[in-house]
């Protein structure tokens, strides 16, 4: 879009391009655009976080900026590991109460993970966790960041989010896995997964409050059958 190459673009729900768009966020003079620098800076952050799993890269090759990158990830996924989750859900909760703006979490577990391990080994099941951490990524924007929070959960952070934004992204998560067919070694799998999310202000005021009723929120649609997203 003309006047909008000082950042990066996700094509999809671009932060930044949203932010312009708002008439209360930015005022038109010409063909300059003045807006918060704050809110300019913090959408560029998010937006280059998101290069960190735009491919995989090669350890072998990797310099002292790769390794630190991969650092951040998990290998099987290639999603953010559990650590960084940790720090980025802190630093998200603390920016959502700087700026007064909302933020969402949604835990991801797979059903019957543990059942998928013991009948078709762990290479396998490692499979399962690769292709629904694939899904993940081409279900989220650029700016949210999706992280393996466990051996069989994941979590996704979304800015700027609340809790009806979350659901819709919740469900869609929940399709996509339930109509994906994982292929590995001869085995032909269906997988479905369960949801649990809760949002800042809504449900929670601190990180591991949100946190705490996101994974209530998960563990009730396991308890009910899995397949299914619950809202804290």
């Amino acid at each position: 879009m003309a006047g909008r190459t000082d950042h990066i673009c996700s094509g999809r729900t671009c932060m930044f391009c949203r932010v312009l768009d708002n008439p209360q966020r930015a005022q038109l003079a010409g063909t300059r655009v003045f807006m918060d620098n704050q809110v300019i800076e913090r959408v560029k952050e998010l937006e280059q976080r998101s290069l960190l799993t735009a491919g995989q890269t090669n350890l072998s090759s990797a310099n002292g900026e790769e390794i630190e990158k991969l650092a951040l990830l998990d290998t099987l996924t290639e999603l953010y590991n559990s650590r960084t989750f940790t720090k980025e859900v802190k630093d998200e909760l603390k920016r959502a109460k700087r700026y007064k703006r909302p933020v969402s979490l949604c835990m991801v577990a797979v059903d019957g993970f543990r059942d998928i391990q013991r009948s078709y080994g762990a290479l396998t099941s490692d499979a399962v966790l690769k292709v629904i951490g694939g899904v993940l990524r081409g279900a989220v924007r650029d700016v949210d960041i999706p992280a393996r929070y466990s051996s069989e959960e994941f979590a996704i952070i979304l800015p700027e989010t609340n809790a009806s934004g979350a659901a819709i992204v919740a469900e869609r998560i929940r399709n996509r896995v339930a109509s994906h067919g994982i292929t590995h070694n001869w085995h032909n799998l269906k997988v479905t997964t369960s949801v649990g999310l809760a949002a800042f202000p809504t449900h929670a005021r601190e990180h591991d409050e949100l946190l705490a009723r996101t994974i209530q929120a998960l563990e009730l649609a396991v308890q009910r059958g899995g397949d299914q997203v619950i809202t804290a």
